[in-house]
């Protein structure tokens, strides 16, 4: 029996991949709000994730960004960019499924997301090339599990939106 989707397009993927700049040109195409799980765990925080990170750590993150998850996924018809760790932890797919939502895989290559995020200093889980490559191979096989992939590999933003509209989900 086929499970009924409701309308939420949940873009997941490694920090880079687009998240956030597709989501938004994402939904003011469909007309959908468009609701950044990061921005909205920092508005609710009052501080910047790399903050939370530091002065709190990540398993009191991880906590905070499920609460979040749960609210923002009571929220129809939307478009949520989920942090690049969001998908990997098993309770958040868990809740992600059981909201009915489709999940949609940003792939970029690794040197593609180097590119991307060299220089920024925002990003928690970005320390160096090394640690950077090994998060992205620990991930892969969470992100694999997405309803969707579509590949961001020398695309601009709305591309990667036609594409994401080329899959006939809406």
């Amino acid at each position: 029996m086929a499970r009924h989707r409701r309308k939420i397009i949940y873009l997941l993927g490694f920090m880079g991949s687009g998240k956030s700049t597709v989501g938004a040109l994402l939904a003011r195409e469909v007309g959908w709000p468009f609701i950044d799980l990061d921005a909205t765990i920092e508005a609710g925080q009052g501080a910047a994730i790399r903050e939370i990170f530091e002065r709190v750590g990540e398993p009191f993150f991880r906590e905070v960004e499920r609460a979040a998850l749960a609210e923002v996924s009571r929220t129809e018809p939307a478009i949520i960019a989920l942090g690049g760790g969001t998908w990997t932890l098993s309770g958040n797919q868990e809740l992600i499924r059981n909201a009915g939502g489709t999940t949609i895989w940003l792939d970029c290559s690794l040197e593609e997301l180097l590119r991307r995020c060299t220089g920024i200093n925002n990003r928690p889980m970005f320390r160096d090339t090394e640690s950077f490559a090994a998060l992205l191979n620990q991930r892969l096989p969470h992100y694999q599990l997405a309803d969707y992939r579509v590949a961001t590999q020398g695309c601009a933003p709305q591309e990667v939106v036609e594409k994401i509209l080329n899959l006939r989900i809406f």
